[in-house]
């Protein structure tokens, strides 16, 4: 077609360009190329070429891909070193019709025709916005050759970039953002570089300067790969303020505030706008709170594409001081995490502290129907963290109801259902066998945490010890005659020395520490050592059992003290058949029913309540016993060194996650509902309750023999 003229979408060629490779960072983006085919092969002279829509720039720290046919060129260069002839630029192609070609067969150069390493390439031919073909000249159809690009690499002409992009008027971003519009109403963005003009190379690079092809790990086995072109959209993100000029502020923490933001879509043809929260640092804390903060980013980051994980928009720093209010600017930093919004927090809906219409009284519907409302809350949370555990490999280690963020149902959709996200991972811990992400093996200092949730070895992580020390020994030799739990992969390291040693085992019978390698130091008598529990997996499990046990007392009972009632379970050590979970709780509650049983004290009938107030942690907050089926679930959670326990303290690397994620969603067989209708839970009443009682009778009936059977096949495995 003519230049100029009217044609069809597929008129045009993307092309992925980066306009900076110096600095590490690439800055791709999307530019659209004409062609200038006729009907008949021919093209027009003096008209100035047709180009489509430009859209923004952002950076992209990934190297792009390869194509196909190249690639495999590469490869077949890396087995048979030899120099590849290009062909030099085809002659103009003039007008008429189009002459039949015969295909060649590509013959290797002998050792004779091998030409000298080619010279840089040069720019061949220049096409940008606005430029016109020289008169009386042909242009045929530009070929344009994407090559691999080398992240560090000096810029060459090999790179095709776009102009500068434009954007109306009606679609920048708010002045806080700090991307005000030029003279001309377009938007100018200072911290993108305005990138080189497009240009079209006919000439090959050298194949030295070819660098090797990045693959993502998760598509390299399944021979998948993203094309070479894409398409790039800008978003702005400004604080809302309010009627005073001042921003909006959600919640605080320990070294973070949260503010009410805005997102905007540049390119939208709607102005799509919707509410987000900025999660921004505050001045003056500790450098270990900073710290925190940094790694926040990069480990939710790591954890995003679950749909129970609170969804990351964009982090960094920004360049730009007026992006924070004028009234905050002395309290926070630049540095900011850009979240979704979600209506409160699990401690707000319990408490009613934000909008005291919308608080859920878990102590006013019966327990058959609070287990469902706390199921529904509890296996998003659980899915989550199964998620961050095995596939992602991140510890929480903050799990509390104030970091599971909720969204109601629309009572006007019937199909609208309750949204479970889990946030705040400012003190979770990433560890692979490259990347140890984690803050209290360089200081030895404790982990924070929430009290009521937090697991023993968070409360107290770092343990003093008296002990002798021997060179060349792996054994340490401890003077404490109580119990302490020192356990696999904690650390041990003496005061006032630099280097730490992992720990084995502990064997409190001998009163020895056997360390992972033999003592290198000189032997010391009755010096002080310090002994650091490991903080992991093991830990989210015991937190899951906090969290669960806290919700079906109705938000009433303390967690720490049902775990100090456990506590002298876990100091009973004797191997032996009866030293399980199982036949702990099953003696517990057959002593509990016991004590039940009517009674009379001088003719006057003693109310249960009164009788066996010593097992009040079994019991919720309206006084009524919490079911034997849910206590086996919260104790296997918390008690963590038996042998039917979901994990030992010691087990970093548990998978135990998934035993407790299958034992609840059991939960809704056994009290009669399938596990497919846990989301339209929340809606049984007591009207619903009463229709088809048989039918659920006999329903309820098979799902105990389920559960029986269950157990018995278990406990004989």
């Amino acid at each position: 077609m003519p230049p100029g003229g009217t044609g069809t979408p597929e008129d045009t060629a993307a092309v992925e360009t980066p306009s900076d490779v110096e600095s590490g960072e690439l800055q791709t983006s999307v530019t659209v190329l004409p062609t200038h085919d006729t009907p008949s092969g021919g093209s027009q002279a003096g008209a100035a070429p047709r180009l489509g829509r430009q859209f923004g720039i952002i950076p992209t720290p990934t190297t792009p891909f390869v194509p196909a046919h190249m690639a495999q060129s590469l490869q077949q260069l890396a087995r048979n070193p030899t120099v590849v002839q290009v062909d030099p630029p085809a002659a103009p192609i003039p007008a008429g019709p189009m002459a039949p070609t015969s295909p060649r067969s590509a013959i290797p150069p002998s050792p004779s025709q091998v030409p000298p390493p080619l010279p840089k390439p040069q720019r061949t031919t220049r096409m940008t916005a606005g430029t016109e073909a020289p008169p009386g000249s042909t242009v045929p159809n530009p070929v344009v050759q994407v090559q691999p690009v080398i992240v560090g690499a000096p810029h060459t002409s090999y790179y095709a970039a776009p102009s500068p992009p434009s954007v109306p008027a009606s679609h920048l971003p708010p002045p806080s953002v700090g991307h005000p519009p030029d003279s001309r109403g377009q938007a100018t963005h200072p911290a993108a570089p305005v990138p080189p003009p497009v240009i079209i190379s006919t000439t090959a690079p050298p194949p030295a300067s070819v660098g090797p092809t990045a693959i993502r790990g998760d598509v390299a086995g399944s021979g998948l790969r993203p094309a070479a072109s894409h398409i790039v959209r800008s978003r702005a993100y400004s604080f809302i303020l309010d009627a005073q000029g001042k921003p909006v502020e959600i919640g605080s923490g320990r070294s973070a505030k949260a503010y009410l933001g805005e997102e905007r879509w540049l390119e939208s043809k709607t102005d799509f706008r919707r509410d987000v929260v900025i999660k921004i640092l505050q001045k003056n804390v500790s450098e270990e709170d900073g710290m925190r903060f940094q790694m926040e980013k990069e480990l939710l980051e790591r954890v995003q594409g679950h749909p129970n994980i609170v969804h990351l928009f964009a982090s960094g720093e920004s360049e730009d001081p007026e992006f924070i209010p004028a009234s905050i600017r002395d309290k926070v930093e630049c540095e900011f995490l850009i979240l979704e919004r979600l209506e409160m927090s699990l401690e707000e809906r319990l408490k009613g502290s934000r909008q005291k219409g919308k608080r859920d009284d878990l102590l006013a519907v019966d327990a058959r129907e609070r287990i469902f409302r706390v199921l529904d809350y509890m296996i998003p949370v659980t899915a989550s963290i199964e998620y961050a555990h095995l596939i992602r490999n991140v510890c929480h280690r903050d799990l509390k109801p104030a970091n599971v963020l909720l969204r109601l149902p629309n009572p006007n959709l019937r199909g609208s259902t309750l949204e479970v996200r889990l946030a705040d991972f400012n003190v979770a811990k990433l560890q692979d066998q490259d990347i140890n992400f984690q803050m209290t093996r360089t200081n030895m200092k404790s982990i924070p945490g929430t009290l009521f949730f937090q697991s023993p070895e968070q409360e107290t992580n770092v343990l003093e010890l008296l002990v002798n020390v021997t060179q060349g020994s792996p054994e340490v030799e401890f003077f404490e005659d109580f119990y302490i739990s020192i356990e696999k992969n904690d650390t041990f390291v003496l005061f006032n020395r630099n280097e730490q040693y992992p720990i084995l085992y502990a064997d409190r019978a001998r009163k020895k520490i056997v360390l992972g390698r033999p003592y290198r130091d000189q032997s010391e008598s009755n010096v002080r050592a310090k002994v650091q529990k490991s903080v992991g997996r093991p830990a989210d499990i015991y937190s899951i059992g906090s969290l669960f046990y806290y919700l079906i007392s109705g938000a009433y009972a303390n967690p720490k003290t049902l775990y100090d009632n456990f506590h002298k379970f876990i100091e009973y050590e004797r191997v032996d058949e009866t030293n399980t979970v199982r036949s702990y709780l099953e003696h517990e509650y057959s002593v509990i029913n016991s004590l039940r049983a009517p009674k009379s004290d001088q003719g006057v009938e003693v109310a249960p309540a009164d009788r066996f107030f010593s097992y009040k942690h079994y019991l919720d907050g309206n006084g009524d016993l919490i079911d034997a089926n849910v206590m086996m679930i919260i104790a296997r959670c918390m008690i963590r060194n038996k042998p039917d326990s979901y994990c030992q303290t010691h087990e970093i690397d548990t998978h135990g996650i998934s035993d407790v994620m299958q034992d609840m969603i059991d939960l809704y067989t056994v009290f009669g509902v399938h596990p497919s209708a846990q989301a339209a839970s929340m809606a049984l009443s007591k009207a619903n309750a009463s229709r088809g009682l048989l039918r659920r009778s006999i329903r309820t009936f098979g799902s105990r023999l389920r559960w029986l059977w269950l157990s018995l096949f278990r406990r004989r495995r």
